[in-house]
């Protein structure tokens, strides 16, 4: 529609705002066939959208309050989700999976906004009673040994022979960082490792 015939009409009705949003839905799609530890913010909002259609049977509402999709309410919230539990797309899509199984069924009311996923309590309740339940080593500090399978897969991909979490973490702040050691902490995170565990040894 050319310029002229938009403002002639006033423009189309549609249920997205701009070209922004329809980039951004597209991406929605991508789920079904991208490998979740490659999924981004994106990913996780679609992910959190299908589980709110599958639960209570109609779309979720966007709020569009910001007309780049980047910076709206929805984008926001789950970038605040990834910061409280993780930034592993594993854990978060868990996560979500957990809150419509367990969280949902235990409240009568429908949920509007997406920000009931990232309420403080219900995020340390999957936490300490799902995400950590059972694990040892919780309280793991520089002297930690670091798990056999971790070190042979540093020593395997990255040639590096260390030892305890504390050797990690420092190995992890390299910046630049080299192919070789990306793809030992890319595979250490496939088996189960939440990297945000060396943001906490002191």
């Amino acid at each position: 529609m050319t310029k002229e015939k938009i403002e002639e009409t006033g423009g189309e009705l549609t249920t997205v705002p701009n070209d922004k949003y329809r980039k951004f839905f597209d991406k929605f799609k991508e789920i079904e066939t991208l490998d979740v530890s490659q999924w981004k913010t994106a990913h996780i909002i679609a992910y959190f959208c299908k589980r709110y259609k599958e639960t209570y049977n109609m779309d979720y509402a966007w709020k569009f309050n910001n007309p780049s999709p980047t910076k709206c309410f929805e984008v926001w919230q789950a970038n605040t989700l990834a910061a409280k539990l993780s930034q592993n797309p594993k854990i978060l899509r868990d996560y979500i999976d957990w809150v419509y199984q367990t969280y949902v069924p235990r409240t009568k009311a429908r949920f509007r906004s997406i920000s009931f996923i990232t309420k403080d309590e219900t995020v340390n309740d999957y936490k300490m009673n799902v995400l950590l339940a059972g694990q040892k080593n919780l309280h793991v500090d520089r002297s930690t040994p670091l798990p056999a399978n971790y070190a042979d897969i540093l020593r395997e991909v990255a040639n590096l022979n260390l030892s305890s979490y504390g050797e990690l973490a420092f190995v992890s702040q390299m910046d630049p960082m080299p192919d070789n050691v990306a793809q030992a902490m890319e595979k250490l995170i496939d088996i189960g490792f939440d990297k945000e565990v060396l943001k906490r040894i002191v």
